[in-house]
């Protein structure tokens, strides 16, 4: 059985607004702080223990664990809340109690994400390799722009379909009125929400490393 079912009503969304928007300004620079703080603070390590580093390539390294620690789940929540009230009228999607089996697939979504957001976004030669190939097959700003939507989509689209086919499948065979039906919904949401904010992820983690390894 599902419990715990809450909603925002209308009249305690807009006094939220100003809130959320003070603790998101807070959220950013408390971010940038630490990303700051972890660049030099690398930097000096690195000298002291003779590990040659250069200070762009640590940069890099760091930007890319931000966005694969902080933006990613972020985006992953705004996707999911998006993608709800896209689907149900602007609602806001209901908190509903996870399963365990459940909870802990989350986890380690988030988790190999994470790394493969940092192992793809952090090393140098990746994005000066991916580089290389994108100025010989997308040499203009044009298709430039066309093949990134292209390699977006595509992405979307393989992580997409194993959520979406094992979970439309449990939901062909539930009624609508059946008390489990919301719990699918919202694990269907959260699954393809976290696939699309990981390939949008990606994609700005490979952007910021490509405007460092060619500006600095």
């Amino acid at each position: 059985m599902l419990t715990d079912v809450t909603r925002d009503t209308p009249a305690t969304a807009p006094t939220r607004r100003p809130l959320r928007t003070a603790l998101g300004l807070l959220a950013a620079f408390v971010l940038f702080s630490a990303a700051m703080a972890a660049w030099i603070g690398g930097l000096i390590a690195f000298h002291a223990l003779g590990i040659p580093m250069q200070g762009d390539e640590w940069l890099g390294w760091v930007l890319a664990a931000l966005v694969a620690v902080a933006v990613w789940p972020l985006a992953g929540r705004r996707a999911h809340r998006e993608f709800w009230a896209h689907q149900h009228h602007g609602a806001t999607p209901p908190r509903v109690s996870v399963t365990t089996p459940d909870r802990v697939l989350r986890m380690l979504v988030m988790v190999v994400g994470a790394a493969g957001l940092v192992a793809l976004c952090g090393p140098r030669n990746i994005t000066l390799a991916l580089a290389e190939a994108w100025q010989i097959i997308a040499p203009g700003g044009r298709s430039s722009s066309a093949l990134l939507q292209l390699i977006g989509l595509l992405l979307c689209f393989v992580l997409m379909v194993p959520p979406m086919l094992i979970t439309q499948r449990s939901l062909r065979r539930t009624p609508r009125d059946h008390p489990d039906r919301l719990g699918l919904e919202l694990r269907q949401n959260w699954y393809v929400s976290a696939a699309t904010a990981w390939v949008c992820c990606l994609l700005l983690g490979l952007i910021v490393s490509f405007v460092l390894a060619r500006s600095l």
